[in-house]
């Protein structure tokens, strides 16, 4: 069993995790989603994470040790490139680190945001199966019209859904 941590406000959590189950979790895999927050960090301090996804560190930046810990035992971090926090403690940390956002150097930005909502892979990644995937543009079908708004958010599913191989992306 994978485990993939989240850290998002409350709001986008929920959200994120319940499509993430949806497109991560299979008979073969079972993917557990957890929370990570000011509130739950210590009690989670000792769980490896697989991946962990990170669109706001304002939840946890009073525990800059934990989340140290967390980090540097985890094999992929996507990052919201864009966010305002810090994010020194992850210098010289040995990770696959995926960022995404509106800017120009994040690994995953959006080509276009009007009727279709395409992301740009500007760097190629290995995914969990060691897989490399290629810098390309990639369409994302949306059916869930909530999200279409939420730019960051579908960038951030985006790149876990890569990490995890899928090739179609779709929610």
């Amino acid at each position: 069993m994978a485990f993939i941590g989240i850290i998002a406000d409350s709001k986008c959590e929920v959200q994120l995790k319940r499509i993430l189950e949806n497109k991560l979790n299979s008979p073969n895999k079972e993917h557990t989603i957890i929370a990570i927050n000011d509130k739950s960090i210590s009690n989670i301090k000792n769980i490896r994470f697989e991946t962990i996804l990170v669109l706001d560190l304002s939840k946890v930046e009073k525990e800059e040790e934990l989340l140290n810990e967390l980090f540097k035992n985890t094999k992929y971090l996507s990052l919201n490139a864009d966010m305002n926090q810090s994010l020194e403690i992850i210098n010289n940390m040995k990770l696959n680190i995926i960022t995404f956002g509106f800017n120009s150097k994040s690994t995953i930005t959006a080509s276009s945001v009007e009727e279709n909502f395409i992301i740009c892979l500007q760097r190629k990644i290995e995914n969990i199966n060691k897989e490399i995937i290629e810098p390309q543009e990639i369409e994302i079908k949306i059916i869930d019209k909530k999200l279409s708004s939420r730019h960051h958010n579908l960038m951030a599913i985006a790149s876990i859904l890569l990490i995890y191989g899928k090739k179609e992306i779709f929610f």
